[in-house]
């Protein structure tokens, strides 16, 4: 899950938490950041953790439950490990498909 957690960031444009698959590109949408982080000069500092204070909690907050809201539409593969979405998951072999055409 950590790995999934780190493929989760904040989207500026639309001010919402997204992943985008390793294989396809395509991108998810979760929830909206907090109201005390929609700021474009704040989100780059909030990513890398130099905030601080209630900003910063509130933040890591948000995005450790998006990253669980999004595990619902992401795999991981069993072979590589890469979390990908169900369009490129073979769920019959739990892998990618890029591990499923090395076979």
């Amino acid at each position: 899950m950590k790995q999934l957690y780190e493929q989760v960031h904040a989207d500026a444009q639309q001010m919402q938490f997204c992943a985008e698959c390793e294989i396809s590109g395509k991108r998810i949408y979760s929830r909206k950041l907090p109201l005390l982080c929609r700021s474009n000069a704040l989100l780059e500092s909030l990513e890398k953790g130099r905030v601080g204070g209630i900003r910063q909690r509130l933040y890591n907050s948000s995005h450790a439950s998006a990253t669980q809201d999004l595990a619902r539409y992401f795999n991981q593969c069993r072979s590589c490990g890469k979390w990908v979405c169900d369009e490129m998951y073979e769920p019959e072999e739990m892998i990618c498909m890029n591990c499923k055409d090395e076979k």
